[in-house]
Order: structure tokens, then C-alpha cells, then sequence
């Protein structure tokens, strides 16, 4: 094998592996915020609880083009999970991702891709009284 052939050959498997690598969530806690044990059971929430509670992080996560909703509100509970979250109010940042043309190489045509959903979500991780 060449050395270009193996140049390529390197290019190509690491772009494979960083495609199959997930977006990690981007948690940011208030300063001085005490630190919890992790929990076993997390509520996903659509609105605050009637009940009391304090917020004790931001998890933030927008998944890639075409991925499943339910595999970003995973990660971003798992997250809730090791911070020690009782709760998480979740708000829905999903967008469409634009449609762009692109040739196509074997028909020579011009095609259309994009789109796709891009699932995005914000949640306020909080604790109960």
C-alpha cells in the first residue's frame, strides 16, 4: 500500500469514527452550586412542578441532522442522572436543517438534501425542596 493509499485510508477511518461519536450535552451550573449524588430516576417535565424546587444546572444538546429525538432527551436525562437531578424541564430548540443542492456524481444530475430534523433541546435541571 502507498503511502497515499494509506493517507486516504487514515482520512477516511477517522472520519468514520468521529461521525459515530455523540454530541455530548453542554451542562453549565450556577457558581457556588453544591454538588449532589448522582440519581437513579430522573422526570422529564414539559412545564415547572407545582411542588418546590431550585435549579441546579442547564443541560444543553442539539443532536445531528436526522437523529431521533428520544436519543437526544436520553443523553440530556442520563446527564440530569449524574448531577444529581430530581427533575428536567425540557424546552423543545429543534429546528429543520436547510435544504441544499448538491450534484449528484453518478447521474450527473443536481439533487436536493436536507431538510431533515435537527432535534435540540434545553433543560433546566432541578432539585425538590
Amino acid at each position: 500500500m502507498s503511502p497515499r493509499s494509506r493517507s486516504a485510508s487514515l482520512i477516511a477511518a477517522l472520519t468514520l469514527l468521529s461521525a459515530c461519536t455523540q454530541m455530548q450535552p453542554e451542562v453549565v451550573r450556577p457558581a457556588g452550586a453544591p454538588v449532589y449524588p448522582p440519581t437513579q430516576f430522573v422526570e422529564m417535565l414539559d412545564a415547572p412542578p407545582t411542588r418546590p424546587y431550585q435549579q441546579i444546572a442547564v443541560i444543553e444538546l442539539a443532536g445531528e441532522q436526522g437523529a431521533l429525538r428520544t436519543q437526544v432527551i436520553a443523553q440530556i436525562r442520563t446527564q440530569a442522572q449524574q448531577i444529581g437531578a430530581d427533575a428536567v424541564i425540557l424546552q423543545d430548540l429543534s429546528r429543520t436543517a436547510p435544504a441544499v443542492p448538491r450534484l449528484n456524481p453518478t447521474t450527473g444530475m443536481y439533487e436536493t438534501t436536507g431538510g431533515q430534523p435537527v432535534p435540540a433541546f434545553k433543560g433546566i435541571a432541578i432539585k425538590y425542596r
